[in-house]
């Protein structure tokens, strides 16, 4: 783990919209980075965003921005440079203002390098409900184990624990209660917010001290566990089956009544690729064959992922034609100043070719139909379920997710059942990626190119899909495994 003096713990005032945040105990992990270095890499950072991201003023004035990117510098003067840890924080600060779940920055390499050995992670999985956290899965059974309730770690409480990390986890617009589901875990990150931002925050003692409630007999106890590699707490993750690639995150099963339920854990398509139709096919396939009646379809773990995944499930879920998105709007196709510092997959993005993009009266431009599948008008496909559709939704979805289920409740009529999402009804600021290195840092972050504008005509501004049936999540069903939402859709299938 990281070794650090007492002469090395500073303290950050950091100002963000006009208001200061005391970030203490931030530890030095690396030489610092000098004001002029820490200067140019704001420069850049700011005019790219500013430049490029077609979300960057959607949920946050300008003025406020300046302050926050001013406020970073002021840092910097006021403490004679930064680390690259302090660096980051305060950049992965100023980028949670866009309210963009797209928008973040990566852990700088060195920092990254050396998660591999140093032991900075909690033994444990554990879930974040109703502002209470409960042990999922842990390397020490014997000490800690399933539903017992996490009370306070190294002394602090967890609500402070919780507070000290939740202001970096980014979020859509106005859908502040999304980034609960990141405090504890996050595959964007290395591993949940308490971890990941945590341990840069302060100095973490290889024992961690955890006072728990045992869920047998509700006795507080005061137990010590030795914190972990991130590959060793990885190994806890993958034991938990939960899916990252659109490969193994979709299962289907019938349930009693004649009711099929489908569960899509995830739309990533690009780690391990598939092709949508070999996995969709047979499914609905069955659901025709079998004159199934009702499907539930369980997104409650998907935060989107890859446009083909989800295409071709549109295409097998919309009883007739439509046209989910009507525009994939830029904020600029001319950038050349910033072309040096950045990187995407697909290369023509960083030239955008004119012809491509028509413009617009407020100097934006969108992006011609001709060039995209995505504004495509969806075709039902012959096996396409015309059934009664119920969807289960959830504060972990967003950006493609939210998209689908606000397209299905608008054009399918679909009945929502869950939480309220996450991302965005109108349509998310992504799409494209570009990967912005800063020259001095070398910290890279995420801006998003293209800002899908949705079809819906029914939306909240500023919120993702609020469900037709409020099914949340409750402490004392997690603990009794009743999943209240999925028994609420059953109850609507025999309807």
């Amino acid at each position: 783990m990281f070794k650090f003096s007492k002469l090395q713990k500073i303290t950050l005032i950091f100002i963000i919209s006009l208001n200061v945040l005391i970030i203490e105990n931030i530890a030095a992990s690396e030489d610092k980075l000098s004001y002029k270095q820490v200067e140019q890499d704001i420069k850049i950072a700011k005019g790219a965003y500013e430049k490029i991201h077609p979300g960057y003023t959607r949920h946050q004035s300008k003025q406020s921005l300046d302050a926050a990117w001013q406020s970073v510098l002021d840092s910097a003067k006021n403490n004679d440079g930064l680390s690259h840890a302090q660096l980051y924080l305060q950049i992965q600060e100023v980028l949670t203002l866009i309210r963009c779940d797209h928008t973040k920055a990566n852990l700088p390499k060195s920092i990254k390098e050396a998660r591999k050995t140093s032991k900075v992670y909690l033994p444990i999985l554990w879930d974040y409900i109703e502002a209470r956290g409960f042990v999922s899965k842990s390397l020490n059974p014997e000490l800690v184990n399933t539903g017992d309730e996490i009370m306070a770690i190294d002394g602090k409480p967890l609500s402070e624990v919780v507070a000290d990390v939740i202001r970096f986890i980014p979020y859509d617009g106005k859908t502040i209660w999304s980034r609960n589901s990141g405090v504890t875990d996050s595959l964007e990150f290395m591993g949940g917010a308490m971890d990941h931002f945590g341990s840069l925050l302060q100095e973490l003692p290889e024992i961690a001290v955890l006072s728990i409630k045992r869920r047998a007999d509700d006795r507080l106890v005061e137990i010590k566990l030795p914190r972990v590699t991130f590959k060793q707490w990885s190994s806890l993750r993958n034991s938990s089956n939960q899916a990252r690639d659109f490969a193994d995150a979709v299962h289907f099963e019938m349930l009693e009544g004649d009711v099929g339920y489908l569960k899509i854990d995830s739309f990533v398509n690009y780690r391990k690729p598939v092709k949508p139709k070999k996995i969709y096919d047979p499914i609905f396939n069955g659901l025709k064959k079998n004159k199934v009646g009702t499907l539930i379809l369980d997104l409650r773990n998907n935060g989107g992922g890859s446009t083909d995944a989800r295409m071709a499930l549109e295409k097998r879920l919309y009883n007739k034609k439509v046209q989910p998105k009507k525009e994939l709007r830029v904020a600029s196709i001319d950038f050349e100043e910033y072309r040096p510092y950045l990187w995407t997959w697909d290369k023509r993005a960083l030239k955008p070719n004119r012809l491509g993009f028509r413009s617009n009266d407020d100097g934006t431009y969108s992006l011609r139909s001709m060039f995209t599948d995505e504004l495509d008008t969806i075709k039902p496909s012959s096996n396409a379920f015309k059934g009664k559709l119920i969807v289960l939704s959830s504060s972990s979805n967003s950006s493609g997710s939210v998209s689908l289920i606000a397209g299905l409740k608008e054009f399918r009529d679909a009945i929502i059942v869950g939480e309220k999402t996450g991302g965005s009804a109108t349509g998310p600021t992504a799409g494209l990626l570009f990967t912005l290195t800063l020259p001095e840092s070398k910290i890279q972050t995420r801006v998003p190119f293209i800002r899908t504008i949705n079809a819906v005509q029914t939306f909240e501004e500023g919120y993702g899909v609020t469900p037709d049936i409020l099914a949340p999540l409750l402490a004392k069903d997690y603990l009794a495994g009743i999943d209240s939402a999925l028994n609420k859709a059953l109850e609507i299938a025999k309807e």
